[in-house]
């Protein structure tokens, strides 16, 4: 998606960022996470404008060169989606702490209400699609999107075609492969979520 983001969109008008929740690193946080966004963010846009480089700036200047906070990085990505079109790609939030999911629930509940110029998409198993209704209800237009057994068996022939050492591969074995990872895989939901104006009864 990242790849077709990337290849389809205007350099000069859309910047892309992108961050893989791996559940190995510990000191993840929804300030470093979204941290990790806002560098993207940043270097998609030349020149950097004043606003922002005085942001930077001024945190570092401050006690140990302060890393921004939660606050400051959403205001900083609202400033920049006044400028350019951004699609936020978040893989396997499943993988992110839940502690402190809550947090980055509602700064992504932020900048989705108040950067009109932000697409955010978000992968993660199914429990992640309750988090997401809870988190950001008023959003009922948000499709969700769900690979079919199709898909994954798609997905395992290409991986088993690349094999480095496919003779280390029977029949057999391949058949299983095809046949039980589909039926058992416990599913990944890919959420788009589109930055739409709250839903009011």
């Amino acid at each position: 998606m990242i790849d077709k983001l990337c290849d389809t969109s205007d350099a000069d008008s859309v910047v892309v960022a992108c961050v893989y929740c791996d559940f190995r690193e510990h000191e993840q946080s929804a300030t470093g996470l979204l941290a990790s966004l806002l560098r993207q963010l940043v270097a998609g846009v030349e020149p950097i404008p004043r606003a922002i480089k005085e942001a930077f700036d001024k945190a570092k200047s401050q006690m140990d060169g302060r890393a921004l906070r939660l606050h400051e990085i959403c205001a900083i990505i609202k400033s920049i989606s006044s400028l350019r079109r951004g699609f936020i790609c978040i893989d396997a939030l499943d993988e992110f702490p839940g502690k402190y999911r809550p947090d980055l629930w509602d700064s992504l509940k932020y900048i989705i209400e108040e950067c009109s110029n932000v697409r955010l998409f978000i992968t993660g198993r199914p429990h992640i699609r309750e988090e997401a209704e809870r988190y950001l209800s008023g959003y009922p237009d948000i499709p969700f999107i769900q690979p079919t057994k199709e898909d994954i068996k798609g997905y395992l022939v290409m991986r088993l075609r690349k094999d480095l050492n496919p003779y280390a591969m029977d029949k057999g074995l391949e058949a299983d492969i095809l046949t039980v990872i589909p039926n058992k895989i416990s599913g990944a939901y890919v959420k788009s979520l589109n930055s739409v104006s709250k839903v009011t009864s």
